[in-house]
Parts: structure tokens; sequence; C-alpha cells
């Protein structure tokens, strides 16, 4: 009698608990819940990068950007922003992202090696600029799907990668180039 009252016990523990459960509140691991959405914690990383060199406490204040259901980011246009500093190292993160446009900035440094995996991009804008060193090799992984590709005006050095085109490269001002 004892046991046959434990399993029924059991046994409605488990009807009440599968007929109890609802959707899980709040975000998925990695992502943030910010005004009711959810975002992906590596694209905010990104964003931060940006808004911290611009003084700009919230990244999602940042210019024009476009976030997928999914909470990603696929667009991020801060052309003519006045910003001031180098691309984010970890650019490469934005893998949803198809149109990266930082024209008419002031972005120094180099084009970080992680450009060539954003492998859904199809508007790449970096041109003018002060960006300078060389291209990365890695850009030739995205270049084939690149629709827009503007990356002039800058002070990039040759070697240029042999995938793209010199034309679409030149003029960049090669004056402080080793």
């Amino acid at each position: 009698m004892k046991l046959h009252f434990f399993y029924t016990a059991i046994f409605i523990v488990l009807i009440f608990l599968l007929s109890c459960t609802t959707e899980p509140e709040g975000c998925e691991l990695d992502f943030t819940e910010i005004n009711g959405e959810c975002y992906s914690d590596a694209d905010m990383d990104v964003l931060q990068a940006f808004a911290d060199s611009s003084g700009i406490a919230n990244p999602l204040s940042l210019s024009t950007q476009k976030w997928n259901e999914n909470g990603r980011l696929t667009m991020l246009w801060l052309y003519d922003d006045t910003l001031s500093c180098g691309i984010p190292e970890n650019i490469g993160n934005l893998v949803y992202l198809d149109t990266l446009n930082l024209a008419l900035n002031q972005m120094l440094g180099e084009i970080p090696k992680g450009i060539g995996e954003l492998e859904n991009l199809n508007y790449l804008y970096l041109y003018s600029n002060k960006i300078s060193g060389t291209i990365p090799g890695s850009i030739c992984n995205i270049y084939p799907n690149l629709s827009n590709f503007w990356i002039q005006y800058n002070s990039l050095c040759p070697p240029y990668p042999e995938c793209i085109p010199e034309d679409e490269i030149h003029p960049q001002d090669t004056s402080q180039c080793p």
C-alpha cells in the first residue's frame, strides 16, 4: 500500500510538472535582454568597441543598425559619423552582417584579419578614412560575395591581395608606405 501511494505521488508530481511548463523567459545563453529584445553578446561587444571610442554609453544608439529576429546584427551603417577609432579586432564576430558602412569617417589603424569571417557580407564601404597598413589576405574569403566594395581614399599599402583588382583599391595615399 505504501509503495502504491509513493508511485501515485510521483506520478502526480510528474503530471503537474509537465502540465505547468511554460516558455522560458529571457534570452538564450550568450544573449542579453535590453528593452524586451534579445541581442547577441558577441555582436554587442563589437558595437561597444565602436561606442567606447566615440564616447557613447549605449551602443544601440550608434547611428543606423538593423537586427534580425534572432538578435543578430545584419546592418551597421556608421557613414559620416565622425568616428576616429580603429575597426575592432573582433569585427569577425558579426557573422550575420550583410552591410558594413564605415565610410567618410576618420577611421584609423589597419583592417583586422577577422574581416574575412564576414561570410554574409554583401556591402563593404570603408572609403575616405585614414585606414593604413596592408589589406589582410583574409578579405579574399569574402570578396567574391561582395556586391559593393569601396575601399578607396585611405592609406593602404601594397602589396594588395590578388583577389581584388587594383582599380577597386585605388586611389590610395601610399606616401607613408615602406
